[in-house]
């Protein structure tokens, strides 16, 4: 092939590249430099694709640019859309992609050797990239739940990997790429699928390491040194990497490989129940969580990967932050693989502003366990399962974990007590001085931060009632201006905004919306997202038609908005924000403010409105926090009318009595993505003594077996899953059917409503019941229009708003 520069110039950039990339991989080792770290290797990557370009001549091809930019648009969509959450398979598809490319040189460079090394090298390319693959498509399909994350081992497995390895060396030696390809795409697969749980972040940065091998080996057979260089590089570094992770989890790489880590199981271990322990154990109030953390001076969190999953962050920062002001002395544990991958953790605690020298790793914190006075784990199992010290042939005997066992009080946050992916139950849950908080990790976490604070809202109930209660003070309000921000945008707030603005009318209030110009990203964002959940139209105003009907209103609720109402732009001289027209929310008679922080918005500025005493400061996520104030207010309320409602429509009291419940899933479950809350509900209904079943409609979703998927994803039993014909007479019997998120299905208006769409449907007989309890968003009519009379029912109690927050509501409740 032509060449344009001359070698010695060609080696020289090359070179230069090169030490560019290794630079930014030095970089990339520590948190601060990271960022800078991974942009100067893919510069240095992108201008070292374009430089073998320009010296081939191959930078006209036009083929070539129409394939890079489809690669680009498709990649710069991909990386908008995937979550934090699903980063390590997107991980294992790139190190999967990486050797289906070199695996295409390697067949290019088969099909044009002129000489025996040639092809003997492309084939061993074409080897190694088709099991990269192929085994990185299996990790990415196990990560993502869409294949089992337990290791499969099939009968004879290792005898099957040991044969095809032999006959892909045979096939090499042979000269048959066809025969190469098929084996070691299988060979990829077989060694994949019998990786599972704790042992799959090591199996990622080998898959990481093959791709860079399979790429340099792919350069040996086009001649090209650049790729050789920089494939070595990133068959070192990944190796480098699965030997620290093998060492964090004392592992031996070839036994996780010939799945020897997957086959020991150990005799089963009975974990007790929490709530059995707290029937058995009187309760101490020092050992309540908020009594253990507000007399705590010195705390470790240890986040896991149950705090990714349940995109909890921003609430563990929060009570970090609380800590800290309670003088604490808060520390982060960070075990290697407490994530998919490594320095996942950290990612997230950085995406929330938690400071990078709050982080340890495992081996530097681990000697402090024993003199703190609380570790709280979120969301983490096998890394501080203390059965790793003396469980002998479970899959994590010897690997070392955080100590958390140590400490003087031990909080888990975790959904349930099942045992972590490596199937070994945890002692810790058992110990005297372990306090077990379960469920979502967001809501546990949440419920903890009120526990710290209990005790000082105790003390001051009295004040509080009047000027810093929110329900209180919106229960009295006769005028309510909302002010949307950019922070209910990035919540996705608004249909929250609605139901709160809904419930205040219904309280008696008149209540409008004043919108800044450049409250959104662009004038008339927060109009398009207020219309979009149906805020009527008149009652948006622009900041001159309201900025002066503040004085006269009794509350202001701020959400998500920062510099569009703070005074100082009035005061503070030279300032980004001085002289800007701001809505004069501190003119209110009372502020509440939803906001994230109380950080300064984009203008850098303060905001003195958060001082002002007036002020109540809801902080969080702004679905959270206007879900809150909505429940403030019907606590307001409630407390007026407690004693009628305490029977018949208190959901707690109906499901505390109840011995048979029917629980009817619909397409809201489905939307909010309720299940795991559906099931904890169950689970506590169980627990009580009920009898639960699910009456399954068969067009409740999308498509026939939706709700029967989602239920099963988070473990639901099948024979709990009831279709309507067979349960359809039972409702009669039983004490109290909980529907959530269902309408049509569940409308006996089908038995009446002649010419309606849905006369004449069958429908689940959820009327029949003693009691219901329905966890919709709204009371509006389903898909087919009609309303449902359920709603009016005397027996039903309406448990309106999001599925996942009511459902977690009533469970709470019971």
């Amino acid at each position: 092939m032509n060449t344009v520069l001359p070698s010695p110039v060609f080696y020289t950039i090359g070179g230069v590249l090169v030490l560019g990339i290794l630079i930014g991989l030095s970089l990339m080792s520590r948190v601060k430099t990271a960022r800078a770290g991974n942009a100067l290797s893919a510069v240095c990557t992108a201008a070292a694709i374009l430089v073998t370009m320009y010296n081939y001549e191959i930078l006209p091809a036009w083929m070539i640019w129409v394939s890079i930019a489809v690669g680009m648009v498709f990649s710069l969509i991909a990386a908008a859309k995937v979550k934090m959450i699903q980063m390590p398979q997107v991980v294992a598809l790139l190190n999967g992609l990486g050797g289906l490319a070199s695996a295409l040189v390697a067949i290019l460079s088969v099909m044009q050797a002129t000489d025996a090394f040639s092809r003997y090298t492309a084939l061993v390319a074409l080897v190694i990239g088709f099991l990269t693959f192929s085994g990185s498509l299996v990790a990415a399909g196990k990560l993502h739940k869409l294949l089992p994350q337990r290791p499969v081992v099939w009968k004879g497995h290792t005898a099957i990997i040991v044969v095809t390895l032999l006959a892909t060396l045979a096939a090499v030696v042979f000269r048959q790429p066809l025969i190469a390809a098929v084996l070691s795409l299988f060979f990829g697969v077989a060694f994949a699928i019998r990786v599972g749980g704790a042992d799959m972040p090591i199996t990622i940065s080998l898959l990481n390491s093959l791709s860079g091998v399979a790429g340099g080996i792919a350069g040996i057979a086009v001649g090209d040194t650049m790729l050789v260089a920089i494939g070595g590089i990133v068959g070192a570094s990944g190796l480098l990497l699965t030997q620290i992770m093998c060492r964090a989890m004392n592992r031996k790489l070839l036994a996780i490989l010939l799945g020897s880590t997957a086959a020991k199981t150990a005799a089963p271990v009975k974990v007790s129940d929490p709530a059995d322990r707290s029937k058995e154990e009187p309760a101490e109030s020092a050992l309540t969580p908020g009594g253990i953390l507000r007399s705590a001076k010195k705390v470790i969190l240890v986040p896991g990967y149950g705090m990714a999953l349940a995109q909890a962050q921003s609430k563990v920062k929060e009570l970090a932050d609380q800590l800290e002001a309670n003088g604490a002395d808060v520390k982060f544990a960070i075990h290697p693989v407490a994530g998919r991958m490594p320095g996942h953790m950290n990612v997230l605690l950085c995406e929330v502003d938690v400071p990078y020298d709050k982080l340890y790793e495992m081996d530097a914190v681990n000697g402090e366990f024993a003199e703190c006075d609380a570790a709280v784990v979120i969301g983490a199992n096998d890394v501080v399962n203390p059965a790793a010290n003396t469980a002998e042939g479970t899959p994590i005997y010897g690997m070392p974990v955080l100590n958390v066992a140590d400490a003087k009080h031990v909080i888990v946050c975790n959904f349930d007590t099942k045992p972590g992916y490596a199937g070994v139950p945890n002692p810790l849950y058992e110990n005297d001085k372990t306090c077990m908080m379960l469920g979502d990790a967001k809501e546990t976490v949440a419920a903890l931060i009120d526990a710290l604070h209990g005790e000082d809202k105790a003390q001051t109930a009295a004040q509080a009632q009047d000027a810093n209660d929110p329900g209180a003070v919106l229960q009295n309000a006769k005028k309510v201006i909302l002010v949307p921000g950019y922070g209910m945008a990035l919540a996705q707030a608004q249909s929250k905004v609605k139901e709160l603005a809904d419930q205040l009318e219904a309280n008696g209030a008149d209540v409008k919306f004043a919108i800044h110009p450049v409250a959104g990203r662009m004038p008339g964002h927060m109009n398009v997202l207020l219309c979009e959940v149906d805020v009527p139209y008149d009652k948006l105003y622009e900041m001159d038609a309201v900025n002066g009907e503040f004085a006269e209103c009794d509350v202001a609720v701020v959400i998500g908005a920062n510099d569009v109402v703070n005074p100082a732009a009035n005061t503070a001289e030279g300032t980004p924000i001085y002289g800007m027209p701001v809505l004069n929310v501190a003119d209110a008679k009372h502020v509440i403010v939803c906001n994230f922080d109380t950080k300064p918005g984009y203008a850098g500025v303060p905001n003195p409105l958060y001082e002002n005493d007036k002020t109540i400061m809801m902080l969080g996520d702004a679905k959270e926090t206007v879900a809150a104030l909505i429940a403030a207010l019907h606590g307001a309320a409630q407390t007026q009318t407690a004693a009628p409602a305490q029977d018949a429509n208190d959901p707690g009291a109906v499901l505390k009595s109840a011995k048979k419940v029917m629980i009817v899933p619909g397409y809201g479950m489905a939307l909010a993505q309720a299940q795991r809350n559906v099931k904890e509900l169950a689970d506590k209904l169980e627990a009580n003594g009920a009898d639960v079943k699910f009456a399954i409609h068969p067009v409740a979703g999308r498509m026939p077996g939706h709700m029967n998927v989602l239920l099963c994803e988070v473990d639901v039993p099948y024979d709990k899953l009831y279709e309507m014909d067979a349960v359809n007479g039972e409702f009669a019997a039983c004490d109290a059917a909980v529907v959530i998120g269902a309408n049509d299905v569940v409308n006996p208006a089908a038995n009446t409503a002649e010419g309606t769409p849905i006369y004449g449907m069958p429908v689940l007989n959820v009327a029949d019941a003693k009691h219901v309890i329905v966890c919709n968003f709204d009371t509006q009519p389903g898909y087919a229009g009609v309303p449902n009379p359920l709603y009016d029912d005397a027996r039903t109690i309406l448990l309106l708003g999001d599925a996942k927050e009511t459902v977690s509501a009533l469970t709470a409740s019971i």
